[in-house]
């Protein structure tokens, strides 16, 4: 075979291997464009807020923990109490926050297989997705609650409670919500266990939610000089 042809046909043969050797990155150039779930935090104003919230609801546990070591059990149940409507607050701030929270509702409003009564939710899920700015969080959230709708609507195969689960988690702040998920289920715990009866609390059983506040508040104050959003 003269020489010129010979070059060629390894010049093709090297052009054919570079071209299929690549597709397989442009494939995961093409994946990475899905936003992270767990990463859409809020601005610093929204989080310093929230630290407000935090730091009122520590005093009160503290204060709840003081009373029942002294005895007073009237006090510690009402500090307690008031401990989780703080929690409840600083867990709603912000329009990502209030919005995820409103999926987590319709996630746990479904009481059977009939889906009717879930999708008349689904307008103001959709007016409050369009609240959060603009951004492949939001648009990713908002394709998820759109499967979700279509499933429901018996268009398809899958959960839908799924797809809602994933858009919750794209609106969602992981490095703050997950300790204020962990600080809202001991309180949960510890509130159960005082009405069960009172006597049974023990100022141990302060150290997880008081932990999960402090992780809580230090995201914040790492995050509010430089906001992540």
């Amino acid at each position: 075979m003269p020489q010129h042809i010979q070059s060629t046909s390894r010049y093709l043969c090297s052009l054919l291997i570079l071209l299929i050797s690549s597709s397989p990155l442009q494939m995961v150039k093409a994946d990475s464009s899905q936003p992270a779930p767990g990463n859409y935090c809020p601005a610093a104003d929204i989080l310093l807020i929230s630290a407000e919230d935090l730091s009122s609801s520590l005093e009160l546990l503290m204060r709840s923990r003081a009373a029942q070591a002294k005895g007073d059990f009237a006090e510690m149940a009402s500090t307690l109490t008031a401990a989780g409507a703080t929690l409840q607050q600083a867990a709603s701030r912000g329009a990502a926050a209030r919005t995820a929270l409103l999926i987590h509702s319709i996630i746990l409003a479904k009481a059977n297989d009939n889906y009717e009564q879930l999708l008349t939710w689904f307008p103001l899920l959709h007016n409050a997705i369009l609240t959060l700015p603009n951004g492949r969080a939001q648009s990713a959230a908002e394709d998820a609650v759109g499967r979700a709708k279509t499933l429901m609507q018996g268009e398809g195969t899958g959960d839908p409670l799924e797809e809602l689960r994933k858009a919750r988690h794209y609106i969602t702040c992981d490095g703050l919500s997950l300790p204020l998920q962990i600080a809202l289920d001991e309180h949960a715990r510890l509130v159960s266990k005082t009405y069960l009866n009172h006597k049974l609390v023990v100022p141990k059983d302060y150290d997880k939610i008081i932990d999960s506040l402090r992780n809580a508040m230090t995201f914040i104050m790492e995050n509010s000089k430089n906001p992540v959003q």
